[in-house]
């Protein structure tokens, strides 16, 4: 009897140890898949959300022109670039707490809205299956690794501004945000930290005007 228990420990233990190698051997690709997988998340939140009025994009671009009608000063507003950077972080930051706490609805019925609902009630990201991980077929029906994440925060936002020659006599601007995302993408076992940094486009448009008289401060 003593015999049996000791084989059956032994090969528990052997069972473990096998399978404990693997899953270190592995972990490398599941950060991977993980990591892509949390970025195209957040790449759908930032891209399909509603964030402030965009009407008040109108007012970040100061204009100046001359007695000839002509653009002699092109700039933008860096108080209320700032205030609506702000804005935007505290969006982004009320929208993944929806997600987490499982309150978040759809905005409408687009695919990208859905897909928010459902991580929102399910708190999985994506599932990574065995069969994919080991290159079985798929008929064998292995269970998945849940792929779930944590969002620490926005911790904060920088501008990208932009004003060049654009064609004959016409000037391009284009302003970004730059939001900082820390998260962490939870697996079986280990958590892993992960920055990534979006841009937000928020104004680009183009207007007539002497070049050489268009200036940025």
């Amino acid at each position: 009897m003593k015999k049996w228990i000791i084989t059956v420990v032994v090969l528990c233990l052997l069972l473990m140890t096998g399978l404990g190698i693997v899953y270190v051997q592995l972990i490398p690709f599941i950060k991977e898949y993980g990591q892509m997988e949390i970025e195209r998340f957040n790449q759908l939140v930032i891209s399909h959300s509603y964030f402030t009025d965009q009407k008040q994009y109108d007012e970040l671009v100061i204009i100046e022109r001359n007695e000839e009608n002509e653009i002699a000063l092109l700039d933008f507003d860096m108080v209320k670039v700032n205030q609506l950077a702000n804005r935007i972080v505290l969006d982004i930051e009320n929208i993944y707490s929806q997600i987490e706490n499982g309150t978040y609805q759809a905005q409408d019925e687009s695919y990208y809205q859905r897909r928010m609902e459902e991580v929102s009630q399910t708190g999985i990201i994506a599932s990574l299956s065995l069969n994919t991980l080991f290159h079985l077929p798929s008929f064998l029906m292995l269970p998945s690794i849940p792929l779930t994440y944590k969002h620490l925060s926005s911790v904060g936002s920088s501008i990208s501004k932009k004003i060049e020659n654009y064609g004959v006599n016409t000037v391009m601007i284009a302003l970004s945000i730059n939001i900082k995302m820390n998260i962490a993408m939870i697996y079986p076992f280990f958590e892993q930290y992960h920055t990534q940094v979006i841009s937000i486009p928020i104004l680009l448009e183009i207007f007539q005007g002497q070049v050489p008289l268009v200036y940025s401060s």
